[in-house]
């Protein structure tokens, strides 16, 4: 076995060695950078929903959207500058009279003294909701869904909760990185092995 191609088959046994601890890396960075985020505008500004990018998250709690939305799903609104682009069957997350963010579809949209009202309704439910909404109370407009990831979100939103993740996630971190190291450092070994073995031969010759 010749140098060059030792230090090449070397190189390539790191690099897959890497795979698992990076890929780790990749999956749960942005989960910690959006999650910081929306606990840091969440403090700043306890009246508004969090957004990251101009999405905001929100945790499903009731089952007035049955079946297109339910109990436990993860929904995503888009903030939108201007209520001119919403139409009737569009879902909308906005806030009621009592200060819940509600995720309801609307069914029917009036203009009156130069102002829009959207009448909305839960797919589940079998009447309009008694308020219209306004579009400062329209929190985004609805893009999509991720089922049962709700109540996750909600739990490491919380102070607790973020701690609780954040230890598993380092523990993890922790334990890739050392099956890595034993990794490489196995490979080196078997290489280096190798490489006296045909040195030997090489001298016997």
């Amino acid at each position: 076995m010749n140098t060059k191609n030792n230090s090449n088959y070397q190189k390539e046994n790191k690099r897959k060695s890497d795979i698992p601890f990076i890929i780790f890396l990749i999956i749960c960075i942005p989960i910690l950078i959006i999650n910081l985020i929306i606990i840091i505008k969440g403090n700043m500004n306890p009246d508004k929903v969090p957004d990251v990018f101009g999405y905001k998250p929100f945790a499903v709690v009731s089952g007035s959207m049955e079946t297109s939305i339910n109990v436990g799903d993860l929904v995503i609104a888009k903030k939108i500058d201007s209520d001119k682009s919403l139409k009737n069957g569009d879902i909308i997350a906005f806030r009621t009279s009592d200060n819940y963010v509600v995720t309801h579809r609307i069914v029917e949209t009036k203009d009156e003294n130069g102002k829009r009202y959207f009448t909305t309704k839960g797919d589940n439910n079998k009447s309009n909701d008694m308020d219209p909404v306004v579009f400062d109370k329209i929190e985004g407009v609805y893009v999509t869904k991720y089922a049962k990831l709700g109540n996750f979100v909600l739990f490491i939103q919380k102070p607790v909760g973020f701690i609780i993740i954040m230890i598993i996630i380092l523990l993890i971190g922790v334990i890739l990185f050392m099956l890595t190291g034993k990794s490489k450092s196995r490979t080196i070994s078997d290489d280096e092995l190798k490489d006296f073995e045909e040195f030997k031969r090489n001298r016997n010759k």
